[in-house]
């Protein structure tokens, strides 16, 4: 019986670890960071590996949308250019480096 039991134990504690290794690696929604800049609006948290930012453009007519980042890489340190289609929603995947800024001006 006692066997059993260890095993029962074993079995319960495997679960508690699995879910709290789970939290510790899901953002929170509250801490990511949200804007407006003119027709768009935006959000992105800045991962350990990739940062993914949404976005939203809000206006009538194709606007250009600029993702800023700091890396203390090889990368390349100039801003991602995305040119997107009215009304549309999107995201881009940031690779290299943390997301400082995310605008619709150069």
């Amino acid at each position: 019986m006692r066997r059993k039991n260890t095993s029962r134990l074993l079995a319960g504690v495997a679960i508690v670890a699995a879910s709290v290794g789970v939290s510790v690696f899901t953002a929170s929604p509250a801490s990511a960071e949200r804007g407006e800049s003119g027709c768009f609006t935006y959000s992105y948290e800045n991962g350990s590996m990739t940062t993914t930012v949404y976005y939203h453009n809000r206006c009538d007519a194709v606007e250009t949308l600029y993702i800023r980042r700091h890396t203390e890489s090889l990368c390349d340190d100039s801003p991602i250019q995305l040119s997107v289609d009215a009304n549309a929603k999107g995201s881009e995947v940031v690779r290299c480096g943390d997301v400082t800024s995310v605008d619709d001006h150069w």
